[in-house]
């Protein structure tokens, strides 16, 4: 299956499934980061404004701000590093995608702005991809561009 079939496929299940499955299984990411020992450490973290189909990462930017860690968020507009204002180190990208690995490999939504920004601005930050558990696939069809992450969380 090439990229373009599995985002068809994918976007299909992501928009199957309900609105309160979404939001539980969105809480049970959110639980999962925020036990993470590099989630609690961060103080410059990079999230993305997710599209209504993708997990709800509300709980974590306001743990953030509650630990008054500096949150920079991505809108869905962004086109270009250039969209995205940052001044100093990132610690953490929180990291859309269609699909995932458990080793860290990703399709992402298609317009290439993640792996330019991920490959460049934000190559020494810890990238973690946020999943629904459906999205976890065997093997992708990798580019020599696609940047993978570091970590994936699903529920």
């Amino acid at each position: 299956m090439n990229k373009q079939e599995l985002r068809v496929e994918m976007q299909e299940q992501l928009r199957l499934l309900d609105a309160e499955d979404r939001r539980g299984c969105s809480l049970k990411i959110c639980n999962r980061v925020l036990e993470l020992p590099v989630w609690k450490q961060a103080r410059v973290v990079v999230v993305f404004e997710p599209f209504h189909y993708e997990p709800e990462i509300a709980p974590l930017i306001a743990d953030l701000h509650r630990r008054g860690s500096e949150v920079i968020t991505i809108l869905p507009t962004a086109r270009s590093q250039h969209d995205v204002v940052i001044f100093g180190p990132i610690d953490i990208v929180l990291v859309p995608g269609i699909a995932f690995t458990r080793a860290g490999a990703r399709v992402g939504r298609g317009a290439g702005f993640f792996d330019r920004f991920l490959a460049h601005r934000a190559a020494r930050a810890i990238k973690i991809g946020i999943a629904f558990s459906f999205q976890i696939v065997e093997s992708l069809p990798i580019e020599s561009h696609d940047v993978k992450v570091d970590i994936v969380v699903s529920d």
